[in-house]
């Protein structure tokens, strides 16, 4: 239960520094890279323990953790147009609507039950998601494009989801470190070409207030990746992957609206009370 915690306030986190990268007027991509530098530097520096090149070719979860690195990046520049378009509030919501996917991926794949009570709740969570996603007050203008990138986040965020599944099933070490760690490089290795290409295009500068940026955002990044894997080694998807999204959708919303002064609607806070809700009814699965 702790590691589900943790989860939720360092994503919760993640979000926030998102959005902070607007204020500050952060290169997006060159804080993301910055980001996954000091993400995998966190992990390699936590590692009790180091595969040789040969050792690490040969781990199962290998080929997954190159995909995995690469759809990490994807769906973090996705959140950060998103977040910044849309609110932190928004992006958040629809991020973690995609919450059927994996639980979705627990029946099907990974042959996880449910019993009536708790698919009451996986049910109900999703209502109140929808609720307060559709509940957020949008300028006309920005519709379609706040509305594009939380139907692309949907499906990024659902199967990257299932990968870390995937990639936590396919190790079986106790200490999970240094898997984490050479994903975030892999994400790293993309977020460096990204920035030369921006360099090569004369689409941005050099900036080292990104760089600041991208320490916090890595750091806090990390730890939520880590106690994610930790959680799942506790919790079946059909349970876990619910109340960790509806825990970060609600930390988020009170959040967004605390710092950030995002206004929300009565259909934003009876969503928020559904989710608790449904959280009560998912935690009831024997």
């Amino acid at each position: 239960m702790l590691y589900l915690i943790l989860a939720i306030l360092f994503s919760t986190g993640v979000f926030v520094a998102m959005r902070l990268f607007e204020r500050f007027k952060l290169d997006n991509h060159q804080a993301l890279m910055w980001n996954y530098v000091f993400a995998a530097g966190t992990g390699f520096l936590m590692c009790k323990q180091f595969d040789t090149l040969p050792q690490l070719v040969a781990e199962p979860w290998f080929g997954l953790s190159l995909i995995t690195g690469f759809w990490f990046i994807f769906t973090y520049l996705l959140m950060t147009a998103s977040t910044q378009r849309s609110g932190v509030t928004v992006t958040s919501l629809s991020s973690k609507l995609s919450v059927v996917l994996p639980t979705l991926a627990g029946v099907l794949l990974f042959g996880e039950r449910l019993n009536i009570v708790a698919t009451t709740g996986i049910v109900l969570a999703l209502v109140a998601l929808t609720l307060v996603v559709g509940g957020k007050r949008q300028n006309n203008k920005t519709n379609k494009t706040n509305w594009l990138l939380p139907i692309l986040i949907f499906f990024g965020t659902g199967t990257g989801d299932i990968l870390m599944k995937l990639t936590e099933q396919c190790n079986g070490a106790n200490d999970m470190g240094f898997m984490i760690a050479f994903i975030y490089f892999i994400a790293m290795l993309f977020g460096i070409l990204i920035v030369a290409y921006d360099f090569v295009g004369g689409k941005s500068k050099w900036q080292w207030e990104s760089a600041l940026g991208g320490i916090g955002l890595g750091v806090i990044n990390f730890f939520s990746t880590f106690s994610v894997y930790n959680a799942m080694r506790c919790f079946d998807n059909v349970v876990l992957f619910p109340i960790y999204n509806i825990g970060v959708v609600s930390v988020t919303a009170l959040v967004g609206r605390m710092l950030f002064k995002e206004k929300l609607t009565w259909k934003n806070y009876l969503g928020l009370a559904i989710a608790i809700i449904a959280v009560i009814l998912i935690t009831l699965k024997p």
